[in-house]
Formats: C-alpha cells, structure tokens, sequence
C-alpha cells in the first residue's frame, strides 16, 4: 500500500522518529493507528458509555484537595476501588 500524507503529518512522523519514540515511519504509522483503535473499542464498553451518560447527568463530584486525599488515605489503608468507580 502506498499512500501520500499531508506535510503536518510527515513533520510529526519525523519528529517522532528524531525523538527516539519510533525507529520507523511504520512504527509511528502502526502506533497511532493502534491508539485510535483502542479508543473505538473502549467507546463500545457498556461501562464507559454509563459514566459518560453520568457524567451528562452532572453525576460527577469535583476532584478537589479533599478528594484527592481521601483518595490517598484509602490507597494508603489498602480500601478496595468500589465497583462504580473502577471505570
């Protein structure tokens, strides 16, 4: 397959190869291909449409700093992550 791609796309190829992230322009092409290929399939999980829908609701809760450590306190006692909070 031989396909042209715009000059933006072939700065960041070469970027990205310069960078030391990819050795090849194959190796960035498959890379981003395989990214956008994974968020497709987590758009289809019953699990994230729901939090997504929740979130649509204003089902959230800010993350403030009371949050952040009451999260860092039951990481620290070893608490389970509830099952409605795992996604």
């Amino acid at each position: 397959m031989q396909i042209t791609l715009p000059p933006h796309i072939q700065s960041y190829i070469k970027e990205q190869i310069e960078t030391g992230r990819h050795e090849t322009e194959q190796d960035v092409i498959v890379d981003v291909f395989e990214q956008v290929m994974h968020d497709y399939d987590a758009m289809s999980d019953p699990k994230v449409l729901e939090a997504i829908a929740q979130a649509d609701r204003g089902e959230t809760r800010e993350l403030t700093e009371e949050v952040w450590n009451e999260i860092r306190e039951d990481a620290r006692l070893g608490k389970p992550i509830p099952d409605d909070v795992k996604y």
